[in-house]
């Protein structure tokens, strides 16, 4: 072997390391939020939400093909009883969602159809897939679990879904504006990502990153976002919680 092609395999297997590395950093985001979430003072992590969403064709499906599509999609996640089946109309655009609520946690599997007309008055069906579990008490702390079953079971389908994650933690008091830059610089320090916008509106403060180990992302003032850190006080049992999520929080407080 000459000194040229040893330079070369050294700098293919150097890049290979890289590679491994920049991909075990990506995956582990969530659970750097996860083990951040924890380490509050009161009771952890006392609620996460898990969503994914993934675009299912154009086919306009009938209801009994809603309806099984829900039920198997809820069998692969363990879910064949005690739950409710409802579909609710806006116009054309349809809805079916399977429902089941439990003591750890509440899942909700959807079809949503979204449809238009065209000049010619033909429908433009979108279809998408969108599955919801919100964990609660003990389970909470399961969230990079949960995303890793929907993330595989959306893969099985020949789907790449969107996903999002949710934290909820508490800490005892009203944090004081150096706490709460202290608790914000921590994240963003933990999930590798720069600052990009802070807002202030009803008591909410929430704070926009952007990292690059993170595939999606979304647009907020016309710039990209993928991590998200607000605080909420609870003046009446004086308590801040701390909502964190990847790649923002797409629920109200």
């Amino acid at each position: 072997m000459n000194k040229k092609t040893r330079i070369y395999i050294i700098v293919l297997i150097w890049a290979a390391a890289m590679l491994q590395l920049f991909i075990n950093s990506a995956i582990n985001r969530e659970e750097k939020m996860i083990e951040q979430a924890m380490s509050e003072s009161v009771s952890n992590i006392i609620e996460s939400v898990v969503k994914a969403y993934s675009y299912y064709g154009n086919q306009e499906i009938t209801q009994q093909g809603r309806e099984l599509i829900v039920k198997n999609l809820a069998n692969e996640l363990g879910i064949t009883s005690g739950y409710e089946i409802v579909t609710r109309k806006d116009g054309e655009n349809i809805t079916t969602a399977l429902e089941k609520k439990g003591a750890y946690g509440d899942t909700s599997v959807k079809v949503i159809s979204l449809c238009e007309r065209d000049a010619h008055n033909q429908k433009i069906i979108e279809n998408y897939i969108m599955v919801e579990i919100c964990l609660k008490g003990s389970a909470a702390s399961s969230a990079e679990t949960y995303k890793e079953k929907l993330e595989n079971m959306y893969t099985g389908l020949g789907m790449k879904p969107n996903t999002n994650v949710y934290l909820c933690s508490q800490r005892p008091g009203q944090l004081t504006e150096g706490e709460i830059q202290s608790e914000t610089s921590a994240f963003l320090e933990e999930m590798d990502a720069i600052s990009v916008e802070r807002v202030e509106f009803d008591g909410v403060i929430s704070i926009y990153g952007y990292s690059n180990g993170i595939n999606e992302f979304v647009y907020q003032q016309n710039e990209r976002v993928n991590v998200n850190i607000a605080f909420t006080y609870d003046e009446e049992n004086d308590v801040t919680y701390i909502h964190r999520a990847i790649p923002f929080i797409d629920r109200s407080f």
